[in-house]
């Protein structure tokens, strides 16, 4: 006999408020993805015309579009004129299309990289969406990668080949996933190889990718793809090497493996980029452990794997860690959706949400990352005082203002010092003849540094040709005025001028009426 009432079912379940839990987590994470995108694209439009250099290296960028619009070789011994940087060549050809329309401007070079960022966005969507089946998840992994946009230094954007490189990476590692015939095998192939001729670091993750897909079914088509990938790089390599007589060989296969290591990123990866910028969406994307299928978590190794040697090699950035940040984006969002235990993903999305909630309240700065109105007049007058030498004014941490001034670009320091850090007798003896005739020559009206450094290189005997000013160049100009937004924050400091020509006085008196005039106006 029983008394009292009969119990009836729980109020709540433990299964259903994870349930409830994990579904709320996701879309909250999807919803502060957007933001985060959406803040991204603010960003970017904003300083997409921006005429000057948002990175120093942006410059040398600029210098290789324009001698493709010029129809000038893009490989070619490292003279005083032009050094390239040592990448392949895709990222510049493709933006000399839009330049042909837009004019040889920063303008095409940071549109086809923001749209470049815009397919790493649906990239990852499309990717977690497809393992999945979760929208919600896709979403918030793709604005997981987005917001790490100002902790990475603004990257996304600029006229770099990082942004297209990875887009093309993420690409091809979605096509090796879901191949089923031959020609997804060849287009997978086509990607992958697109993604090495933008950067060369891509080969991590054909080699990784393929591996794996040959110890499955699915090893007819790996095979296609590699083939597919190695055809085509052998064939651009084949095509350029002869046309450059072997200095695309140079810059793209040798240059990089003859400087050395950065002893301090062995552990900098780790504690000065990784953990600070992603250490909660890390412990999400150790959830994804037995849910990632193995392409997937091999693509996402070798993406982990170039950031890391790229960072390794003297001279990285920050740049290098977008494939790691991309790596943990994705493979947190595997985490977030799936047929997986309920709790792994709540955590998963809780851990999202909360990642991309710190990286907004700790590194959230779009208004110190666009140049403001001051930065553009300061450009504009020294774009109008080099005009004024009535001669070659060469400026070698910003070549891009030779270009703006409508005068042959002169090399950048950062790929003159890459060639003198390297090993190649060639190419320093080519750079050293050049520097030193056209020293010899007088071949500049002015010659503009940021510091003493920009000079290495020079022969001894360059106080017998040209004179250093007295005088700092800009400086009148408050300290954060007309600096890169992000990387070196170099800017024009130290006038030379040919012995028994200009005077400094004027060339000083005649930027200062510049300035001013571009003040008041």
């Amino acid at each position: 006999m029983s008394f009292g009432a009969k119990a009836g079912p729980p109020l709540a379940r433990g299964p259903h408020i994870w349930e409830t839990g994990a579904r709320a987590a996701r879309r909250f994470a999807a919803v502060a993805g957007l933001a985060a995108i959406a803040v991204f694209l603010w960003t970017a439009a904003r300083r997409l015309d921006y005429p000057y250099a948002l990175e120093w290296l942006e410059g040398n960028s600029l210098v290789e579009v324009w001698r493709l619009r010029a129809g000038l070789p893009l490989y070619s011994a490292p003279t005083v004129d032009y050094v390239p940087d040592g990448y392949p060549p895709l990222y510049f050809v493709i933006s000399a299309g839009p330049a042909a329309l837009l004019g040889v401007s920063y303008l095409p070079l940071r549109l086809v990289s923001s749209l470049a960022s815009v397919g790493c966005f649906v990239a990852l969507a499309r990717l977690v969406q497809r393992e999945t089946g979760d929208l919600a998840a896709g979403v918030a992994a793709a604005g997981l990668y987005a917001a790490t946009y100002f902790a990475a230094g603004a990257w996304f954007d600029l006229a770099r080949v990082d942004s297209l490189f990875l887009a093309f990476s993420l690409a091809g590692l979605y096509g090796a996933r879901w191949m089923r015939r031959t020609r997804g095998a060849v287009v997978s192939g086509a990607l992958l190889a697109a993604a090495f001729l933008t950067k060369q670091s891509a080969l991590a993750e054909v080699v990784a990718v393929t591996a794996v897909l040959l110890c499955g079914p699915a090893r007819r088509l790996a095979v296609i793809m590699a083939g597919t990938f190695a055809g085509v790089v052998a064939l651009v390599t084949l095509v350029w090497g002869t046309a450059s007589r072997g200095w695309y060989v140079f810059y793209v296969f040798q240059l990089l493996g003859q400087h050395s290591w950065e002893r301090g990123a062995w552990a900098g990866f780790w504690i000065w980029y990784l953990f600070p910028v992603m250490g909660v969406a890390l412990g999400a994307a150790l959830l994804a452990a037995g849910r990632v299928t193995p392409v997937v978590g091999a693509g996402c190794l070798a993406l982990m794997a170039e950031g890391y040697a790229g960072l390794l090699h003297a001279g990285g950035a920050v740049n290098n860690m977008l494939p790691a940040f991309a790596a943990v984006a994705l493979l947190a969002g595997v985490a977030m959706g799936g047929p997986r235990s309920e709790w792994r993903r709540a955590t998963a999305g809780a851990l999202v949400l909360l990642q991309i909630a710190f990286l907004a309240a700790t590194t959230f700065a779009p208004v110190r990352m666009v140049p403001t109105a001051a930065d553009r007049r300061v450009g504009d007058a020294l774009v109008a005082w080099v005009r004024g030498f009535g001669g070659r004014v060469v400026v070698f941490s910003d070549p891009g203002l030779g270009v703006a001034a409508g005068q042959p670009p002169v090399a950048h320091r950062g790929a003159v010092y890459d060639i003198l850090r390297g090993t190649s007798a060639a190419g320093k003896a080519s750079l050293s003849r050049s520097i030193a005739w056209a020293i010899g020559e007088r071949r500049f009206a002015a010659i503009v540094v940021e510091q003493p450094e920009d000079l290495r290189g020079f022969p001894a005997g360059l106080a017998r040709t040209y004179r250093r000013c007295p005088g700092t160049l800009l400086a009148g100009v408050p300290r954060q005025v007309f600096r890169p937004v992000t990387g070196p924050r170099v800017r024009p400091a130290e006038l030379w001028l040919p012995v028994g020509g200009a005077s400094c006085s004027a060339a000083f008196h005649r930027l200062a009426v510049e300035l001013t005039r571009r003040a008041g106006a």
